[in-house]
């Protein structure tokens, strides 16, 4: 007579099926919206070739004077207050610089009168389960927590509500 249940540990039990039913949440609740087509200056063709060369690593003195007379001279709380007395909250704002990021969305979910959800980033594999690390891999993580420069501008938390948009470092 052949066993039907094979007794196993539960170290392994966990191993194989820890993850079997775990729930992508952010492939199932986030959209993300990449910005391809820059609309603003769309027919300014001195920006359109200051762009093209800056691709390519050309900067000229005629590219670096081009950006500075667009820069904003304003800060990131002034441009939100213009853009929510525009109305336009769906506009889209592209930021050098993580902080800049990080303060606009800080500002935007302040508006939002929904509750508030914080959202850990877990590593995702390619399976879409969670991933699982080793003592060695989970230190390398760690260390790099608090820096989104070094993980491709991806914050570690995400502050979000209901409605709210969420701009990252491109």
């Amino acid at each position: 007579m052949s066993r039907l249940f094979i007794k196993i540990s539960n170290k392994l039990v966990k191993t194989r099926l820890g993850a079997a039913n775990a729930v992508n949440i952010w492939k199932k609740t986030v959209e993300y919206d990449e910005l391809t087509i820059n609309e603003q200056h769309k027919g300014d063709e001195t920006f359109f070739k200051m762009l093209h060369s800056v691709m390519y690593g050309c900067l000229t003195y005629e590219t670096i004077d081009t950006l500075k007379s667009r820069i904003f001279k304003f800060s990131i709380q002034e441009k939100y207050k213009e853009l929510e007395s525009d109305g336009t909250y769906r506009s889209t704002c592209l930021f050098s610089k993580v902080d800049a990021c990080k303060k606009i969305n800080e500002l935007m979910l302040e508006s939002l009168e929904t509750e508030k959800i914080e959202l850990p980033c877990d590593v995702v594999n390619k399976s879409s389960s969670t991933a699982k690390f080793n003592n060695k891999e989970e230190k390398k993580f760690e260390k790099l927590k608090d820096q989104p420069s070094k993980t491709a501008g991806l914050e570690t938390v995400l502050s979000l509500a209901v409605g709210c948009r969420v701009t990252s470092k491109m």
